[in-house]
């Protein structure tokens, strides 16, 4: 007979029931057993036995609330490809008197479903959402035998160790994630003794199959996007060897050197990795490890797609490479670190990837906050430039007195207080790279001269020095500002913009990404959690309803900051409308003059825009905070776009 199931097809319930009746008693007073019972029930029993279990107990205890059930079905990806198969099991156990049940892969009930008086009659010894049936929680029961076995197992009547389970029979079966082989859940089926049936072991053996095979098929399809990840870095990547992962830490590609040298074993694994799991791992992580000819440097960046981490890149840095290729994993962001699928925002991406094929300069254009620099390093890091350094330099925060030193250094000498060595100035510091120059509007007219000549010239001249230096730099710019009218206007160089304007690209605002606000709260959220250490967090859906409302003026990063917010403020798992900040909620209440607000200041040119800001400035006495809410933009914006005239032309002080 097979070891998983209780019966076969010609077993009486009856006969059989009242033997294992036999049996079960015999255990409970340590009397020898004098019946044939399967190892792993007798295994279970002595199990539940050491461990102090109550063959008496009633209920099985209550683990998870509803907001973590709640959490679980929402953020876990199993649930997705699950749902199909548990509503045409549902049918199945209907007609044979059962309830179809799936658990998490502690063994708590996340689902059940079936017959609505069977389910009462479940309810009385705890089978409902949230119970644990776990061995030590439980007793012998499939859903427990199935998890330490990590095989389907049938168990029926009296081989469950607590007597109020006698009256019930169930058969579950393991379903397995096809990365990493771990137990994700339990497909159960459930029912009075009297339909014991071995047919239900193999329908829930059949439907886990069929999962499995479903979540097999979105493997490939996250391990080929993890590939497409991983073949610009592969590309532009001499001096250091590429390793592509699996969620699961499989290896799908290597360079031929690491497993050469050792880094990838028999079970095609990496050796030494302190990673042990991807699914959580949302920033890079970079760890030394001692190989054959001396320390090996290597950097994990996870691969993330719609908020999910499906695999990752590694590069590894033999030890005679360590100088060269130093500088090639200095940047934070690549082009699978973005998250986002508004049509908007993957046109700007695609635009990004095109320019990162070539040379040229780029501008990057946007609202404050969009994530311009996470696209200029996701260039550079696409580029063949990848291996040099990429040095960011934001031009409004640097003094103009000492804008050309950070530019273009100096020599020795040149001033007071100078190093006696001279300094290299930012151009030479990305000599072979790429210089992210941000902020590029605010840059004053005679800087501005000079910056055309390096990129006519390809050379500086540092300060004190007689001698022209050859910089080898690509430029990427980026401005909040419209450049084109600061043109006009007489504020920008003519020359410099079409020197800089080669090729360019727009970075939609927030309030223009559609579905994105909730995939990029959910991203952030998680990852606020995980760095607190805090339990995951759910938004609600009224308080989700809120932020998609919000015109977010500080789009990303405000969204990012609110996220953290909300992560410190929430004792519970779910987070509400109350958790939300004071600008959201006031931001939801405004939000039809708001977004009028937002689409005025598009249209209108500079005068007009500088006259809409007093008009409403005056509308609520010189108050900034709700001026910038009704408008839908920044408090900074206001101060930036008046000026002095702010202070001077208000007397509302207290309000500024």
């Amino acid at each position: 007979m097979n070891p998983h199931l209780s019966l076969n097809a010609w077993s009486s319930p009856d006969f059989t029931r009242s033997k294992l009746e036999s049996a079960w008693n015999s255990f409970m007073i340590q009397e020898p057993l004098n019946l044939d019972i399967r190892p792993l029930v007798i295994d279970s029993w002595r199990r539940c036995h050491t461990k102090g279990l109550h063959p008496f107990q009633s209920q099985s205890s209550i683990r998870l609330s509803e907001g973590h059930i709640q959490q679980y079905l929402l953020n876990d990806p199993l649930i997705f490809e699950i749902d199909p198969i548990l509503s045409e099991l549902k049918e199945l156990a209907n007609d044979c008197g059962h309830l179809v049940v799936l658990t998490d892969p502690q063994g708590t009930i996340v689902k059940i479903d079936g017959d609505a008086q069977l389910r009462d009659e479940a309810e009385k010894m705890n089978f409902v959402i949230g119970s644990s049936w776990a061995e030590d929680s439980a007793g012998t029961c499939a859903i427990g035998v199935s998890l330490i076995s990590q095989s389907p197992v049938q168990i029926f009547a009296a081989e469950h160790y607590c007597s109020d389970v006698h009256r019930w029979t169930c058969s579950a079966a393991p379903i397995r994630d096809p990365a990493s082989r771990q137990i994700l859940a339990i497909l159960d089926l459930t029912g009075p003794w009297q339909f014991a049936n071995p047919h239900t072991l193999s329908a829930v053996v059949a439907a886990s199959r069929v999962v499995e095979e479903r979540l097999r098929h979105k493997l490939e399809s996250e391990r080929a996007k993890v590939m497409e990840y991983g073949l610009d870095v592969i590309s532009h990547s001499r001096n250091t060897y590429i390793v592509a992962l699996d969620r699961g830490g499989n290896v799908i590609k290597a360079s031929p050197k690491m497993v050469e040298c050792g880094w990838i074993d028999s079970g095609n694994r990496m050796v030494g990795s302190p990673v042990k799991s991807l699914n959580r791992l949302a920033s890079e992580w970079s760890w030394e490890a001692e190989g054959k000819d001396g320390n090996w440097l290597f950097t994990l960046r996870p691969c993330i797609h719609q908020g999910r981490t499906i695999g990752a890149i590694v590069q590894a840095v033999p030890p005679s490479h360590k100088g060269r290729a130093a500088k090639a994993i200095s940047t934070k962001y690549s082009f699978h670190s973005i998250i986002g699928s508004s049509p908007k925002f993957l046109a700007a991406v695609m635009e990004a990837k095109n320019a990162a094929r070539s040379d040229f300069p780029v501008l990057i254009e946007g609202e404050s906050g969009t994530g311009k620099e996470l696209l200029a390093q996701s260039i550079h890091g696409g580029s063949y430039r990848a291996e040099g350094p990429f040095v960011a330099v934001n031009c409004g925060a640097i003094p103009k007195e000492l804008a050309a030193s950070e530019f273009f250094g100096y020599e020795s000498g040149t001033f007071t207080g100078a190093a006696k060595e001279g300094r290299a100035g930012k151009f030479e510091q990305a000599d072979g790279g790429t210089i992210f120059l941000d902020e590029i509007g605010e840059l004053p007219l005679d800087l501005q001269t000079l910056l055309l000549r390096v990129l006519e010239e390809r050379e500086i001249v540092r300060l004190g020095g007689k001698q022209p230096i050859q910089v080898n730099v690509r430029i990427i710019a980026a401005t909040n500002r419209n450049l084109y009218a600061d043109v006009e206007s007489g504020k920008f160089r003519r020359d410099l913009y079409y020197r800089l304007h080669v090729l360019s690209l727009r970075v939609p605002p927030l309030r223009e990404r559609e579905g994105d606000i909730s995939t990029l709260m959910k991203h952030f959220l998680h990852k606020a959690c995980q760095e607190i250490g805090q339990l995951p967090v759910q938004v609600d859906e009224e308080a989700m309803r809120a932020l998609e409302n919000y015109p977010w003026p500080g789009n990303v990063r405000e969204l990012r900051n609110v996220a953290y917010r909300i992560a410190a403020r929430s004792a519970g798992s779910v987070a509400h409308v109350s958790h939300l900040p004071e600008e959201v909620i006031g931001g939801r209440m405004n939000l039809t003059s708001g977004k009028q607000g937002v689409s005025n200041l598009r249209r209108i040119g500079r005068n007009q825009e500088i006259e809409l800001i007093r008009s409403t400035l005056e509308e609520f006495n010189g108050n900034v905070s709700k001026t910038a809410a009704k408008l839908g933009i920044h408090r900074s914006t206001i101060y930036r776009k008046l000026g002095r005239d702010l202070n001077h032309g208000s007397s509302q002080g207290e309000n500024l």
